[in-house]
């Protein structure tokens, strides 16, 4: 039994492809460590559309018995830090709880393997380490490109609303520096921590350290699934240890090579670099949640900035389709400035959006890998300037902070079928490197998935008998003991 453990919505995608691949034989369940209503919702549809049901750790919690509580606080050095740092309690019993819990659910569900899509601070720790010590598989299959810059964007907002985690100097301080330096951040603020000090120091006690707290993929998973070269480099930069990583691709990957080759229009396109229809240029707009009012924008209003990017898109090229692809937080109004200035206002996946278009306009966002790998020419608005350095190396896409900048950028793309023809050879130069174009990448992930397996269960295995060993070894002694008595 597989159990994929997810926290938001965004991440159910990668968790659906994945488990829509799998051999029909292959048993799985979802288990949310989200305690939203609205999100965990969500969740139990899409699991009940792949037959199989969605568990919440929260409710799980709620039956866990103060015997097992206590069995998790004698496997951790609770009782030895207990002594030697102040500790909050509430925090502790949390986060032993959740561990309980979890051992529980990995017990009655006889699952074998956990697979989830970040293993850092985000990740759900209370589960990847109980799995770990039973013995399970835990897998790290990425949904997104996730940078340690993100938890600095996420700071640099903290510090505009003045709730940054600083480290104190008294005694929770000190301990923090003692015990948990790598969990410190120094900046410009001071020295800072992603979570609070007393709850860092907490997860500590109870077992729940990680190797890399302000990385991504910093945790202890088994193996991680590295999308293409581009990623892997990213995740050398982060510190991800080699040994954890196998370069696999994604099943994102595949999503995008199967609506490409089933379609002879799509298909020609790809493979000569040229326009789905040379009459009709297809452009996809990637439109991001509003940010205004928490980041700095180039327009006052967000409904201001999709109208005039909408009608600039219009201008570049007098025949074009436009398709857009609304996020889900969109309000009503803005809903409708799109559907009056869009040709096609879609709820596809956008992945799939991206084979079916020729140039795409997104928001930074962690497609823009899926455009690259698929030959299509990008333009980068960085409306709140987010900065991301992401793509900095893969010079096709253009990246700019001012809208004017960016259309006109796009109208030089598609004046012509020759001058979107020299655009689209210009991304395939670095193609590659952003994805696996052949289809096979669940294959690959698949393979060495069930490699460390097998790995996993020959190893619990020889710890049985080993421990069979050793019991029949105390049970002779004792009996001699007897004989001898």
């Amino acid at each position: 039994m597989i159990v994929f453990c997810i926290y938001s919505v965004s991440q159910i995608r990668i968790f659906e492809e994945f488990a829509r691949r799998m051999p029909e034989s292959e048993t799985f369940l979802f288990l949310s460590f989200n305690d939203d209503g609205g999100v965990n919702e969500t969740l139990n549809g899409s699991a009940e559309r792949l037959s199989t049901r969605l568990e919440i750790l929260s409710q799980l919690c709620e039956a866990t018995t103060s015997d097992e509580i206590k069995a998790e606080r004698k496997k951790s050095n609770f009782i030895d830090f207990a002594k030697r740092m102040p500790l909050n309690l509430t925090y502790c019993d949390i986060l032993l709880r959740q561990k309980a819990a979890c051992r529980r659910f990995l017990l009655e569900g006889q699952i074998d393997t956990v697979i989830v899509c970040e293993d850092g601070p985000g990740g759900c720790s209370a589960l990847i380490s109980v799995a770990q010590d039973m013995g399970k598989l835990v897998a790290d299959m990425p949904f997104g490109i996730g940078e340690m810059h993100d938890y600095e964007m996420y700071l640099e907002n903290r510090a505009e609303e003045n709730s940054l985690n600083l480290v104190s100097e008294d005694k929770i301080g000190a301990a923090l520096r003692k015990y948990a330096p790598k969990w410190i951040l120094p900046s410009a603020h001071g020295d800072l921590t992603l979570f609070a000090s007393e709850f860092v120091l907490a997860r500590i006690a109870v077992g729940l350290d990680l190797p890399e707290p302000w990385v991504v993929h910093g945790g202890t998973s088994d193996v991680m699934f590295a999308e293409s070269e581009a990623m892997e480099h990213i995740y050398q930069r982060e510190n991800v240890p080699a040994e954890k990583r196998v370069m696999t691709g994604s099943c994102y990957a595949d999503v995008v090579y199967d609506e490409i080759f089933k379609d002879e229009a799509l298909k020609r396109a790809y493979e000569t670099a040229s326009l789905i229809d040379p009459d009709n240029p297809k452009i996809l707009v990637a439109l991001p949640p509003s940010y205004h009012g928490e980041r700095k924008a180039e327009f006052e209003t967000y409904q201001e900035t999709v109208e005039l990017l909408l009608s600039g898109c219009k201008e570049a090229h007098p025949r074009a389709h436009i398709t857009v692809s609304v996020h889900p937080a969109t309000d009503d109004a803005t809903r409708q400035i799109v559907s009056d200035l869009a040709d096609e206002v879609s709820d596809e996946w956008l992945l799939k959006l991206i084979a079916k278009t020729d140039a795409f306009i997104p928001v930074f966002s962690s497609t823009i890998r899926w455009a690259l790998m698929a030959k299509k020419p990008i333009v980068n608005y960085d409306l709140y300037q987010f900065g991301f350095l992401t793509y900095d190396k893969s010079t096709p896409v253009f990246t700019t902070k001012q809208l004017k900048v960016a259309m006109e950028n796009l109208k030089g793309i598609l004046a012509s079928p020759e001058s979107y023809h020299l655009a689209a050879l210009d991304v395939s130069k670095c193609s590659a490197e952003w994805g696996m174009m052949d289809g096979q990448n669940f294959e690959r992930i698949w393979q060495t998935f069930q490699g460390h397996r097998k790995l996993k269960q020959n190893h619990r295995k020889l710890k049985k008998e080993a421990a069979d060993k050793m019991s029949l070894a105390k049970l002779a002694l004792s009996l001699f003991k007897k004989a001898r008595d």
